[in-house]
């Protein structure tokens, strides 16, 4: 009975996460649409073992003023699931720091971001962190990259669940999409894996 209880409440803490999400990705999308930049993102974990884990995730952003914007970020897995709001302050236009805070699926608790994204010509260097409760519910994603043209970036990602090495990115220009694709190596759980994705611009 305990265990029906427990997945029912599961169940209903994700779909509520998930509602949540929405309702703070429309939010966003009407205050001023052309002002407000959003991407949607798909990817899989390829495993060593064969299996694949699907991964959605979706962040906006809305401008006020020059230096400062909200931000959303969403992200839903098969079991866990978060949703954050918070600012982003841009004191130039390549540099910029923002913290954000919401919910998570799984743990029932508060999740917390900060991050810090320098572009610097061709160049970008992002360092992000996020904390929830519990010693071990941390993540980390740092990554370099090197914009060759329009079309074509390659950079070097350290990224926690899923592993350190290269990342390279293909876009689209008239379709506002990228295809990209990084094998790694997850130097915790000392396992290969590789991850391919698409982002799509909205």
């Amino acid at each position: 009975m305990e265990t029906k209880n427990a997945i029912r409440s599961n169940g209903y803490t994700k779909i509520m996460l998930i509602r949540l999400s929405i309702c703070l990705a429309g939010m966003l999308m009407l205050m001023k649409p052309l002002s407000v930049q959003a991407q949607l993102e798909l990817y899989g974990k390829f495993n060593k073992d064969g299996s694949v884990e699907p991964v959605i995730n979706y962040n906006g952003s809305k401008k006020i003023g020059s230096k400062f914007a909200v931000i959303f970020f969403g992200l839903v897995r098969q079991k866990w699931s978060q949703a954050l709001i918070g600012a982003s302050y841009l004191p130039t236009p390549n540099l910029a720091f923002s913290a954000s805070a919401g919910l998570e699926h799984g743990t029932h608790s508060a999740r917390y971001s900060a991050s810090v994204w320098l572009k610097r010509g061709p160049n970008t260097f992002l360092a992000l962190g996020e904390l929830g409760s519990g010693y071990q519910n941390y993540l980390y994603k740092v990554n370099i990259f090197h914009q060759f043209s329009e079309k074509i970036s390659l950079g070097v990602m350290d990224w926690r669940y899923h592993g350190l090495g290269p990342e390279f990115r293909y876009t689209v220009p008239k379709l506002a999409t990228t295809i990209w694709i990084m094998p790694a190596y997850d130097h915790e759980q000392k396992v290969a894996r590789t991850m391919i994705g698409i982002s799509l611009q909205m």
